[in-house]
């Protein structure tokens, strides 16, 4: 029988159970956390019950141990638009440590288009060019690129990245249409944290790769997603940003796939602070903005929390979480109350299965499959047009989730959308969709 391997690496506990596939959780270990993610991995693999390692066929792995790397690497951030002053420019508003270590190579170069498709002006290719060169004899391979209107028409992006490639053999650049939403400063910043973290997505993934290895796994590893899901490792190397804070979203999720519910909210109650999220239709309520990792602004799908720290509860801290439960029940009526993480007196509900609970982010990893997304902007003159754009934003979902790690017979499109986007002319949409797939497995 094959199975699924799902493993959390948290701060004070280390849980992996393996999963059939009818959802039946078959075994369970629970180790202490120790320094090092390898270890970690191979402590929790040597206390599995059983020796099931050759049944299983797909890994999903949802970690904050090492989800701070300890230094971003430096990055040469290009934007592609007009003139704005300097308290808009690349990188402005950063923290200033997370911009001392991307470094001072920032350069607006004339292009770029509205949200409308409208060329506001040509590619400066010279520009880029002689920008890359400046970056390769300052020691910085890596770059970023973000051009205004790139969600509807991202040619310049493509564009400057053929001639940065050619100025610059072997770099890493990161296209920030392939990541972030509308929003030009935000979506910049994600393609810039995107390139920094890229060799310690390296780091990561090699580590993990190595002590499944070592503990006699042959399956593929994977990585979950932000907001739910998985990503093949090859992808997470690529494209770390979408991957840096999973664990409640694999416990929230985790924890309703255990129940049944396709609605519930979930207290999730970690080692510094409870956190709580709803559930709707099977999927994590999300949000699209605010403070990333080091503080920075980004403009990227993360699953939508109430935190209460730990540290901020009083004597009434029963009431305090209480509070918290309350404002996300607000936000999802009639779902189903439910425990994940460590348990406590001062949860509003028990769990049935502590240990359960626990494993809830494992289980949730386990149960996941490969998930991508396209978020893009499009003019349509009809109907026809706009169902042509949605069905081509459907294909590219296709593409990316098997470039992700699903297997290609599995892959369908589980949700698509179009919303008119305020304040521009009609036929102005943002088109959303999301792709779905099984893991492709143990590979040949």
């Amino acid at each position: 029988m094959r199975v699924r391997l799902g493993v959390d690496v948290g701060r004070v506990t280390t849980v992996a159970v393996l999963v059939d596939p009818g959802g039946q959780t078959v075994a369970r270990a629970v180790v202490d956390s120790v320094p090092g993610l390898g270890e970690c991995l191979r402590a929790v693999l040597a206390a599995l019950p059983g020796d099931r390692t050759g049944e299983v066929d797909t890994v999903g792995l949802t970690t904050d141990l090492e989800r701070r790397p300890s230094r971003l690497r430096p990055v040469a951030a290009m934007r592609i638009a007009p003139p704005s002053h300097p308290s808009l420019g690349p990188l402005a508003g950063w923290p200033a440590q997370a911009a001392r270590e991307v470094g001072p190579l920032r350069a607006v170069v004339s292009g770029g288009s509205a949200l409308t498709g409208r060329q506001l002006a040509p590619l400066d290719r010279a520009a880029v060019a002689d920008f890359a060169r400046r970056a390769a004899d300052d020691g910085v391979t890596a770059f970023s690129v973000a051009a205004a209107g790139a969600l509807t028409r991202p040619d310049p992006e493509l564009a400057a990245a053929e001639v940065i490639a050619e100025a610059v053999p072997g770099a890493e650049i990161t296209l920030s249409h392939e990541l972030g939403r509308s929003g030009l400063r935000e979506r910049e910043n994600t393609g810039v944290l995107n390139a920094a973290l890229r060799p310690w997505a390296a780091r990561v993934s090699d580590t993990a790769e190595r002590a499944l290895s070592v503990g006699g796994l042959r399956a593929p590893l994977h990585l979950a997603r932000n907001t739910g899901g998985l990503v093949s490792a090859a992808y997470f190397r690529r494209y770390p940003v979408l991957a840096i804070a999973s664990t409640t979203a694999s416990a929230v999720r985790g924890a309703a796939l255990a129940a049944g519910a396709d609605r519930a909210v979930v207290v999730d109650a970690g080692a510094a602070e409870f956190r709580c999220a709803s559930v709707t239709d099977g999927e994590v309520e999300s949000s699209d903005t605010g403070p990333g990792l080091g503080g920075v602004d980004l403009d990227l799908a993360r699953i939508r929390t109430d935190v209460l720290a730990r540290a901020d509860l009083v004597r009434t801290g029963a009431e305090q979480v209480a509070e918290l439960v309350a404002r996300v029940r607000r936000r999802a009526p009639g779902g189903v109350l439910l425990a994940a993480g460590g348990d406590c007196g001062l949860m509003p509900v028990r769990a049935q299965d502590p240990s359960a609970a626990i494993a809830a982010a494992a289980y949730g990893a386990a149960r996941s499959d490969i998930v991508a997304e396209v978020d893009q902007v499009a003019v349509a003159g009809g109907r026809a047009e706009l169902d042509r754009l949605l069905g081509l934003a459907g294909d590219q979902a296709l593409a990316r989730v098997v470039a992700a790690g699903a297997a290609p017979a599995t892959a369908r499109v589980a949700f698509a959308a179009h919303t008119p986007v305020s304040y521009l002319p009609e036929g102005v949409h943002r088109l959303r969709v999301r792709a779905v797939g099984s893991p492709s497995g143990i590979p040949s």
